[in-house]
């Protein structure tokens, strides 16, 4: 590499001494593009691809060479999309590239390159509708014809395309389309293209089945991949060796899954998924075998590998999603820039005034809308305690009525022993008369019993149901208009601080940033609490792992402790056990004065048990909300009758123990709707 580098160096410094022509110019150029092109796979000085690409741009701007100016532009967007992995910046580079090419076929060849280029990074990206929308239009370029490229080219292309097609499919775990577009792929590169990219093929339809346990399949593929690269490669380098040992152990064939699994792990540098793969092999093998210690050990070995590539693409996503902000930032700071250059102080000021008055109306429509909603939140308080009276109302008439009319048998019964007192037989019948009578009432007032407890928890099911809508809809009122606001308000103190030109104006400005900041996150934290995001995809056990994790760290510190294989519930009872558990957590950071505690999530084969532990006041805060008698504990224990669980404390002068056991056979209560006349 440095020989070439030198050579090709010289040849450049040569080249630079002869008089500005066409032909030397271009010839520069070229000289320019293959040393950026040498440097971009020489990993230790990579940068150096920045350099010379940079003055390739610079010299052909000066010669107005659109051609090797977007030349100089695809070596920076490869640098920055392999090398640095900067997708926002490598996206910003193709469609700089794509507006700077006339409209003539003449530079179709180029546009093809950039729009796979655009097709892949939003692969990478996720953004799946944009990498189609993108391998589309390079497909497009293709049915045209491209300048200087024949018949047979043009088929390896397309077959190329349709790889990518599938491989964007792939990832959206959509077997049938990703299948049709690499087999398309197959068909179209059998004839024309090289070995490599039909081994590239083989490889990637021999991954595909693989993953849907289709051994049979995958094993074709594999083995026409693996005739290739032994073709064509050194026995150092393996592509199918990992694939086959996860198809021969999915067969059962164990001693050629073992075989090929220590082929990959012999490899002097095999990267991190052949290896995941080889792992993954042997600890299937050892299962099939029973060798629970191999097992052991090779699955403890495949988790490490699997880790760390989810830690690398972890990582790997983490710095897109931070260059990427930081890429909106600047494109935004910039476009605001244009066009304040554009505008006059005067159409400032009475832009400001104009999103002062659309501020404040903002704020009153907030402002009314708040209180319709405290309004209507009243108005359903309302309804459940008049609904709750007029219950407990019937209840005490029911049981005075029962008194009644046992006082009326009572006395009737006294009555029949006067009468029938002179005739022991009447009176043994009139006595089992009455006994009878008696397990019948007894019935009867147990029957109504059942009937007020069933009414008693449709009421409290209804007022759980009442909270938890008034949640649902405080949270997004609150993320729509009143983080909609905050949003406006710092745009606009953004636009204004632009043009402050006096050091102590704007200082107080820039003091105004933390506090709208601070606003928005506390928005977003109580938004969250009064309904996590995404709860019914993400399930109980992170969304709590979640809640623990946003404690702050004084004065108590929180952990989270789970155990046991994850068991999905009914998404209420899920629910519900959230609230519960967000209930206590706020009730140790408020009035436990605890400097640790812990959660667990402890799953049992029949049931889930919750346990929440402080080391806090304990025994010594009974009278507070934290002891027995706060509305929060309240609220607790009717949420944990209404999905089925037990809920029992244990309150020391070392602190306090909550445990919640919910059973897995649980069912959750489902109040009767009816329609109803408003209470008078």
């Amino acid at each position: 590499m440095d020989s070439l580098a030198q050579l090709a160096k010289r040849q450049y410094h040569a080249l630079s001494k002869m008089p500005h022509t066409v032909q030397h110019d271009t010839l520069r150029f070229q000289a320019l593009y293959y040393l950026g092109g040498l440097y971009k796979w020489w990993y230790s000085r990579r940068d150096s691809t920045l350099h010379f690409s940079n003055e390739l741009i610079n010299q052909a701007r000066q010669s107005r060479n659109i051609y090797f100016i977007v030349n100089g532009k695809l070596l920076q967007e490869e640098y920055y999309r392999n090398g640095a992995l900067n997708t926002p910046q490598a996206l910003r580079l193709n469609f700089e590239m794509l507006s700077l090419l006339p409209k003539t076929n003449l530079y179709d060849g180029l546009r093809y390159r950039i729009n796979m280029n655009l097709g892949d990074l939003y692969s990478i990206t996720k953004d799946y509708t944009n990498a189609l929308h993108y391998l589309d239009q390079a497909h497009q370029l293709l049915l045209h014809g491209l300048p200087n490229v024949g018949a047979n080219g043009i088929t390896a292309l397309r077959g190329a395309i349709e790889q990518h097609i599938g491989a964007v499919y792939k990832q959206q775990d959509n077997f049938v389309e990703s299948e049709k577009h690499y087999v398309a792929a197959e068909k179209l590169l059998g004839d024309y293209a090289s070995e490599s990219s039909r081994a590239f093929v083989y490889d990637d339809l021999g991954e595909l089945y693989l993953k849907y346990k289709r051994y049979e399949q995958a094993l074709h593929y594999a083995k026409k991949a693996e005739a290739i690269w032994d073709h064509i490669k050194t026995p150092a380098e393996s592509h199918s060796w990992g694939t086959l040992a996860c198809v021969y152990a999915g067969l059962g064939q164990d001693e050629q899954a073992v075989h090929y699994a220590q082929q990959v792990l012999g490899l002097p540098q095999p990267n991190k998924f052949i290896r995941e793969q080889a792992y993954m092999a042997l600890y299937q093998v050892a299962e099939h075998q029973k060798d629970w210690k191999n097992l052991a050990l090779h699955y403890k070995k495949y988790i490490v590998v699997r880790d760390s590539i989810a830690e690398s693409q972890h990582s790997l996503e983490l710095v897109s999603i931070e260059k990427q902000a930081e890429y909106d930032r600047l494109a935004l700071q910039s476009q605001q820039q244009q066009q304040l250059q554009a505008q006059r102080l005067l159409t400032l000021q009475k832009q400001a005034e104009l999103d002062r008055v659309r501020a404040s109306a903002e704020a009153d429509a907030f402002a009314r809308k708040t209180r319709l909603s405290e309004q209507q939140r009243l108005l359903d308080n309302e309804r459940a305690k008049t609904l709750l009276n007029r219950q407990q109302t019937a209840q005490r008439f029911q049981q005075q009525a029962f008194e009644q009319q046992a006082l009326k048998q009572e006395n009737r019964f006294q009555q029949n022993f006067i009468l029938f007192s002179t005739s022991s037989s009447l009176l043994l019948l009139g006595v089992l008369i009455l006994l009878l009578f008696l397990v019948r009432l007894r019935k009867r007032k147990a029957e109504a019993d059942l009937r007020l407890a069933e009414e008693r928890k449709e009421v409290d099911a209804r007022i759980i149901h009442t909270q938890e809508a008034e949640r649902r809809r405080l949270a997004a009122d609150l993320h729509d208009d009143l983080g909609g606001t905050l949003a406006t308000l710092r745009r606009r103190l953004d636009d204004i601080r632009l043009h402050l030109h006096e050091p102590e104006a704007a200082q107080a400005f820039d003091a105004l940033q933390p506090l709208i900041q601070k606003s928005s996150d506390d928005l977003r934290r109580i938004a969250h609490n009064l309904m996590p995001p995404e709860f019914s995809r993400i399930g109980l056990l992170h969304t709590i792992r979640q809640l623990v994790q946003s404690q702050p760290a004084q004065p108590t510190r929180f952990s989270f402790i789970t155990s046991g294989p994850e068991q999905k519930l009914p998404l209420e009872t899920e629910l519900n056990a959230y609230r519960i558990v967000s209930e206590l957590l706020q009730n140790i950071s408020k009035h436990a004065q605890a400097n640790q505690a812990a959660v667990q999530l402890l799953y049992y084969d029949d049931r889930l048990t919750i346990t929440v532990e402080d080391d806090g006041l304990g025994s010594q805060s009974a009278s507070s909300e934290y002891g027995h008698t706060g509305i929060g504990l309240k609220n607790t224990n009717l949420r944990a009758e209404y999905i089925g669980a037990t809920l029992w404390r244990d309150v020391s002068e070392a602190g306090t123990l909550v445990v919640l056991n919910i059973p897995y056979s649980t069912s959750v209560y489902a109040p009767r709707i009816t329609q109803s006349a408003p209470p008078d």
